[in-house]
C-alpha cells in the first residue's frame, strides 16, 4: 500500500509542477533536425523541362525542453519520417548556347533549378513521440514539426550536395534532348552526328573543353 501511494504521489507532484509551468507560461525550448536515409537519382525521360529526380526518405526531429523557473522538468520527444521527391529542371531558353568544333558538339546548358515545393507522399507520413510529457504535449510537438516540413524540404532541395547528386542524371537527360532534336537538324542529315558534350553555365568548363569553343560554322 506505501508503494502505491508513494506512485500516486510522485505521479500527483509531476502534474502539478506541469499544470504549473502552463500556468506561469513558460515557453519551452525546441531543437529540430533533419536526416536522410535510402537517397535515390532516378533519370527522367529527355525532352522536358524536368531532367531529374531525387527519391528520398526523410526525417525530422524536435526535442522540446520543459522547465519550470529554471529548473528541467522533461523533454518530449518528436519525429516524423516521409518520403519525399526531389525534382529539377531547366528553362527551355528561347536561344542555347551551342559551339562545334570537329566532330564534337559542345551545348552549354541553363543551371539546373529545383521544382518547389518538394512533393511529400502525406499516405505515407508517420508520426512518433516519446519523453515523460509526451502523452500531453505529443500531439503538439509533431504538429509543430510538421508545419516546418515544406520550409526545410525547399532550403534542402537548393543546397550544393543535392545540385551536385543529381547533376549527372540532369546531363544525361538534357543530352538525349540535344541528342534527339538539336542533332536531327537540316545541318546534321546525311552526316556522321557530333558527339554531344553537355555542360550547364554554372559549372566550371575546366581547361580540357577551352578547344571546344569556337563559333558554330
Amino acid at each position: 500500500m506505501k508503494l502505491i501511494a508513494g506512485v500516486v504521489i510522485a505521479v500527483s507532484l509531476m502534474m502539478n509542477v506541469f499544470l504549473a509551468q502552463r500556468l506561469w507560461n513558460v515557453p519551452p525550448k525546441t531543437e529540430m533536425r533533419q536526416s536522410s536515409d535510402n537517397m535515390i537519382v532516378m533519370q527522367t525521360p529527355g525532352g522536358l523541362l524536368e531532367v531529374s529526380t531525387i527519391t528520398s526518405e526523410e526525417r525530422f526531429d524536435s526535442a522540446t525542453n520543459h522547465t519550470v523557473l529554471g529548473v528541467p522538468i522533461g523533454t518530449t520527444v518528436a519525429q516524423i519520417r516521409v518520403p519525399a521527391v526531389y525534382r529539377y529542371h531547366i528553362p527551355l531558353a528561347k536561344e542555347w548556347t551551342l559551339r562545334s568544333t570537329g566532330e564534337a558538339l559542345l551545348v552549354i546548358a541553363p543551371p539546373v533549378q529545383p521544382s518547389l515545393p518538394v512533393a511529400i507522399n502525406t499516405a505515407k507520413l508517420e508520426g512518433f513521440k516519446s519523453g515523460l510529457w509526451s502523452p500531453i504535449t505529443g500531439t503538439q510537438s509533431i504538429s509543430t514539426l510538421q508545419k516546418t516540413i515544406t520550409q526545410s524540404l525547399e532550403k534542402k532541395a537548393t543546397t550544393n550536395d543535392l545540385l551536385l547528386l543529381q547533376r549527372e542524371s540532369a546531363r544525361k537527360t538534357v543530352t538525349e534532348f540535344i541528342q534527339k532534336w538539336v542533332v536531327a537538324q537540316q545541318r546534321w542529315k546525311g552526316t556522321k552526328a557530333p558527339v554531344v558534350l553537355v555542360f550547364f553555365s554554372d559549372e566550371p568548363l575546366g581547361a580540357k573543353t577551352t578547344p571546344l569553343l569556337s563559333p558554330s560554322p
